[in-house]
């Protein structure tokens, strides 16, 4: 192994700690809170935050480390989509600071992600807790407005 590659493991491992004491301190167990079956060399967490999901993934790049913090927020509804895409821009643009709003599949998502490089725990504890805040607080607002399942009422 290469000294960058040395040197990326490390920083794998110290940072798989830094999220599990974030999660420690959240009042959660992190072995509990560790998923399985997610893409090879990706590590992952799911915590709720009120209504909303959120998960914490860790993944090798090959330059550096990630880590994304992402909760579904609603499915997309079958009607007023275009509408809906306009106001997740506007929110964007307008409302967020550090994350945005997104699709993935059937689901309106929040995200941030970041290099590791340099990441302490006041990031990744900030992280979780302004996509858990976001989450929660838009989950039921868009679904008032467009219509639709919030995540966490969608049963998947």
């Amino acid at each position: 192994m290469t000294l960058f590659g040395e040197k990326r493991e490390a920083n794998l491992k110290a940072t798989q700690k830094l999220i599990e004491s974030v999660i420690r301190d959240l009042g959660l167990d992190p072995d509990g809170s560790r998923l399985e079956g997610t893409e090879s060399g990706r590590l992952a967490w799911g915590v709720r935050c009120g209504s909303a999901a959120v998960y914490v993934f860790l993944s090798v790049g090959d330059k550096e480390n990630f880590i994304e913090v992402l909760a579904p927020v609603m499915k997309i509804p079958e009607q007023n989509i275009l509408p809906l895409y306009r106001r997740l821009l506007e929110l964007n643009c307008e409302e967020l600071s550090g994350a945005a709003f997104g699709v993935k599949g059937e689901d309106v998502v929040l995200t941030i992600d970041r290099s590791t490089t340099d990441i302490d725990r006041t990031e990744v504890q900030s992280m979780i807790t302004v996509i858990g805040e976001y989450a929660d607080q838009y989950d039921d607002e868009l679904v008032g407005e467009f219509g639709g399942l919030r995540h966490s009422d969608a049963g998947d």
